[in-house]
């Protein structure tokens, strides 16, 4: 009996045991089945992230090729437009476009045909091309497209160059007479290199960019360049018109029956960059990872360990590549998440300088403080910085957009761009989340100052050219600064061309400029206008006895520049003269009108001469 009962007791024992291990096994093959279903879901991610990346990187990459000449269709246009403000004839306007040509073609190499434009009612062209007979600009794609684009700039549709077999686009910008336009062509088959190079990935069925209308212009199979998929039902249409319903991100389509993964971005905000793949065999990995926690249950314990490295490589795989995507926010120095509901904020990158300057309490950045601003900001800069950093303005501010932006120079002298772009908004349109970051953007300032430099200098002298010199002096004028303006050039300078050559004549002119700019100031703007004729403005100098006493000095020391080469000819100049004291010489053009005429009037007298216009 009492061994009946033992049996029972360990038969019970047994059978609670069994239903212990079986729980158990139950739980273990549920805990991996979970986490093989954490490795499909992480390995799905970082796919797509993967993609999400080079989907970005390839619409980044023919940005960046577009805006070099962007930029230089800009420069020129502002250039232009200050020169047919002064007056300027076409004559000069070509000389300029023709310099400017020459600078941006080691900025684009051999991607461009140069600078080309319509002003004044005349074709231009910086490249030298010769124009054919019963050439009308006002008929083309590139002056047709710029007119509609209303002095925004404008890239017209591609097409093919039949001397190159190569496909080429115009970049163009209307001027503010509405009738003259600026524009540069530049070659596309960088962007198709862009795009091939993509698409040597195997994953990828194709790949390609269209523009506005639907007419592909790159393609993974060059043959489809070219093409539009929106004039008329072709095998994508459908495709082409949902990726600029969506404009950026992913999206899943049916194409022949088989389910694809679109990545989709835009391009110069026109643009729309597509990479397709399909879907089971981009997922075919993570699906085999998948399927594979069935097979593991039978040998569950002996591949647990297993099964946990390489969830944990997983993991990390998944990690590293979110630190290679978030590697694009490392143009911010700072950023934070700001909750306008909570009046909260949360730190997402911190700047060593700002952190400085808040000590560490960025409690601060929510209420109007500008004591830390005062720590990080130049002193021009502080007030409007202020008013930028106040949080209490930026619903009205950022109404129905989603970035304002504003640029300052730190207490270092480098440049920044603060910036608030809308994280969250409710369909009311009331503002909830907001970034705010601070860039760098030291870099581009350089860079842009110096394309203004070399739009601004004279090749020849070195000195500022006329659209340089003409801009400081309006400047001035605009705040109010007085002094006295000379417009002067060399007597007989045409004897010397025709006599002793151009290469005299371009050391004659080098010698004025030098002489010019030794005589006068560093605060005096002096530049050239064209040829041999110069122009001065001595800031300061307010009555006719001190500008005699200027004037003389320069006499002088142009009487002591000697020319071995020219025994018979001597460096004598004309000058015209006129002050910007009173509130009739307010205009620039109105001085330089006088002064010419002042000048003249100096001709009429032998050797070097000035005449101060009176009146």
């Amino acid at each position: 009996m009492a061994t009946e009962t033992l049996k029972n007791k360990m038969k019970k024992i047994a059978t609670k045991s069994m239903l212990v291990l079986v729980l158990l096994g139950c739980l273990t093959a549920m805990f991996t089945m979970f986490i093989f279903y954490r490795l499909f879901i992480v390995s799905k991610q970082s796919v797509i992230s993967i993609w999400s990346y080079n989907s970005e990187q390839l619409s980044h990459n023919v940005d960046h090729y577009l805006n070099t000449p962007k930029d230089a269709v800009i420069f020129t246009s502002q250039g232009v437009e200050e020169m047919m403000a002064t007056g300027q004839s076409n004559e000069e306007i070509l000389k300029y476009l023709v310099a400017e040509t020459k600078v941006y073609s080691t900025l684009i190499e051999s991607n461009n045909t140069g600078i080309y434009g319509y002003c004044n009612g005349e074709y231009l062209d910086g490249s030298g091309w010769e124009v054919p007979e019963g050439y009308d600009a006002t008929t083309r794609p590139w002056y047709i497209s710029a007119v509609e684009a209303d002095g925004d700039i404008t890239f017209v549709k591609p097409y093919m160059n039949m001397q190159t077999n190569k496909y080429m686009m115009s970049v163009s910008k209307l001027l503010s007479d509405k009738k003259s336009v600026i524009s540069m062509d530049i070659f596309l088959d960088s962007i198709q290199d862009i795009e091939e190079e993509i698409s040597k990935t195997k994953q990828i069925d194709f790949s390609m960019i269209v523009d506005e209308s639907g007419m592909i212009v790159a393609h993974s199979d060059s043959a489809e360049v070219g093409k539009n998929y929106l004039e008329e039902e072709m095998e994508y249409t459908d495709l082409v018109k949902e990726a600029f319903l969506q404009e950026e991100g992913m999206f899943i389509t049916n194409i022949d029956g088989k389910s694809k993964l679109v990545f989709c971005d835009r391009v110069n905000n026109e643009w729309c960059s597509m990479i397709i793949l399909d879907q089971r065999a981009t997922f075919r990995n993570a699906k085999y990872i998948y399927m594979s926690s069935a097979i593991a249950l039978i040998v569950i314990f002996l591949a647990y360990f297993t099964i946990i490295n390489i969830y944990d490589s997983k993991q990390k795989e998944a990690g590293q590549l979110q630190r290679e995507i978030s590697a694009i926010g490392d143009i911010y120095t700072s950023l934070s998440l700001v909750d306008l509901d909570n009046h909260t904020i949360r730190k997402l990158r911190v700047s060593e300088a700002l952190d400085k300057a808040l000590g560490g309490k960025y409690e601060l950045l929510l209420d109007r403080n500008s004591e830390y601003i005062k720590k990080l900001v130049a002193e021009p800069f502080q007030n409007t910085l202020i008013d930028f950093a106040d949080l209490s303005t930026l619903e009205e501010r950022l109404k129905d957009i989603k970035a304002i932006t504003c640029e300052f120079a730190d207490i270092h002298g480098k440049w920044n761009r603060m910036q608030f772009v809308v994280a969250q908004r409710d369909e009311e349109g009331k503002l909830h989340q907001v970034l705010w970051a601070i860039e760098s953007i030291d870099e581009a300032k350089k860079r842009q100052e110096h394309f203004k430099k070399l739009a601004e200098t004279d090749a020849l002298t070195g000195i500022l050219n006329r659209n340089g010199g003409e801009t400081r002096i309006y400047e001035a004028i605009e705040k109010d600064k007085v002094g006295m303006v000379l417009l002067l050039d060399a007597d007989h300078f045409k004897f010397v061309n025709d006599t002793y050559g151009h290469d005299m004549g371009d050391q004659v002119i080098i010698a004025l400029a030098r002489c010019l700019t030794e005589t006068f100031r560093d605060s005096d703007v002096v530049f050239r206008l064209g040829g041999d004729e110069f122009a001065v403005f001595a800031e300061g100098v307010d009555d006719k006895e001190i500008g005699r006493l200027v004037v003389d000095r320069l006499f002088k020391n142009i009487d002591n520049i000697d020319f071995p080469e020219m025994p018979d000819w001597r460096l004598q100049v004309s000058i015209g003269a006129v002050f910007s004291n009173d509130s009739e010489n307010a205009c620039f053009s109105d001085l330089y009108q006088k002064a010419d005429k002042a000048m003249y009037e100096s001709k009429q007298h032998k050797g070097s001469y000035v005449t101060f216009h009176e009146g």
